[in-house]
């Protein structure tokens, strides 16, 4: 025991002398310590191509903390929120700044734009520092502004299609998904309509031991559902929507159904501010008319049903993490036992230097299952999911830890073998 013990101070001492040697041709201490906080940034690129601060990995000893978030646009694109907030010495120093991308932009134009922002909002805090030397601006005067000319009249179009096919001797299965979007997206009105067809095939075959089939099953599905919404602007705070939807679906037994959904919502602050914090707030009342595939347990083979629906969304992105959280209520006005009630939440929190919760969860008692087939499931039904079922409730929950330490620093790249 004491030789291991001998043994493994002195690795202890020779694994630490040369951290020491290695550091002290690299101090860096007049840089900038920079924690960034977003999910679509390509660290990698900005590391080899921003070289002028320090990467950290945590918000706790960085001197700049940057929360980078995201909203749709009215191009399709996304409008992007830089917080640049100051720390320790530079806590003083807050700043935002806003950038718009278009809906084609590439992987690479989004990693320069990015990259191109940062080095923009950082610029006052470098300069504060012995780094200070090492900025130099330039500007081009020769550039002249035009009003622009839109043909399409903010009206933007999206066609998605896939398809996967997998399988073994004794199963196979076949996807297919398809959607086309048109959304137009204004300060006053917004419209959005979507058509989206999916598929699904799969192919269930058990053998003996001489290779003989005994049992075979085939399992298709098939949906369609086509959505429009127009949302007006009613000020900083409020909205009102119209909203409509067709749909098919042998899963849930429809054959064919219809709705329409007029609703109202509240934000308790501003919209300008939804990409950091909302509290939204909103009621909807509707008509549905559905035609069934099979009986339903209410001996119904179609029907009519007015609705209405309470929903209460949060979300929050703050310097110590994230929140999201929503619930809902809904129930048809022909009968309150008949309703659904759901909640869900996902938040990410840095408790301590090293030390995340992230944590998600949604759960829902759905009591409102008009559409189910009358006859009893079989197990194929119950193993297979050919058809939705009854039930009383249903939860998903993740609950993790992650806890990092050791050097705070995070500038050096190598990407080999990743």
């Amino acid at each position: 025991m004491n030789k291991f013990l001998i043994g493994f101070l002195i690795f202890c001492f020779y694994f630490q002398s040369i951290a020491q040697n290695s550091d002290s041709s690299a101090t860096r201490d007049a840089a900038l310590n920079l924690y960034i906080d977003c999910d679509d940034c390509d660290m990698l690129y900005l590391r080899q191509n921003f070289t002028i601060v320090n990467y950290v990995r945590d918000r706790l000893v960085a001197d700049v903390h940057i929360i980078v978030t995201e909203m749709d646009n009215g191009g399709g694109g996304d409008e992007l929120t830089f917080q640049f907030i100051g720390r320790n010495k530079f806590a003083a120093m807050v700043d935002t700044l806003v950038v718009n991308t278009k809906a084609d932009i590439n992987e690479s134009e989004l990693r320069k734009l990015i990259l191109t922002t940062i080095e923009r909002g950082l610029a006052p805090f470098i300069l504060k520092t012995k780094f200070a030397e090492k900025i130099s601006i330039s500007y081009n005067l020769e550039k002249e502004v035009k009003d622009v000319v839109d043909p399409w009249r903010n009206w933007v179009f999206e066609i998605d299609l896939s398809t996967y096919l997998n399988g073994q001797q004794s199963y196979k299965s076949l996807n297919m998904w398809s959607s086309i979007s048109a959304s137009r997206i204004t300060e006053k009105i917004k419209h959005y309509t979507s058509l989206n067809q999916s598929y699904d095939e799969s192919k269930y075959r058990i053998y003996d031991g001489n290779d003989s089939l005994i049992y075979s099953l085939d399992v298709y599905r098939n949906s369609a559902r086509f959505y429009h919404i127009t949302v007006w602007s009613l000020g900083d705070h409020w909205g009102a929507g119209l909203e409509g939807n067709m749909w098919t679906s042998t899963y849930s037994n429809t054959n064919f159904a219809w709705d329409v959904m007029p609703a109202i919502e509240y934000n308790l602050f501003k919209y300008k501010e939804a990409s950091q914090r909302q509290l939204r707030m909103s009621y909807a009342a509707g008509y549905s008319y559905l035609y069934y595939v099979d009986t339903t347990i209410y001996n119904k083979i179609e029907e009519g049903l007015f609705y209405h629906k309470f929903t209460t969304q949060y979300k929050q992105i703050v310097k110590w993490g994230n929140v999201e959280a929503s619930i809902y209520y809904k129930n048809y006005l022909k009968d309150f036992s008949l309703y659904s009630l759901g909640a869900s939440i996902s938040t990410e929190i840095r408790l301590f230097k090293g030390l995340s919760l992230s944590l998600y969860g949604n759960s829902s008692l759905p009591r409102n299952q008009v559409g189910l087939v009358r006859d009893q499931a079989s197990t194929e039904d119950v193993l297979l999911q050919q058809h939705e079922l009854k039930t009383q409730f249903s939860y998903y929950l993740s609950v993790g830890l992650s806890y990092t330490f050791g050097s705070i620093y995070n500038n050096v790249v190598n990407p080999r073998l990743d």
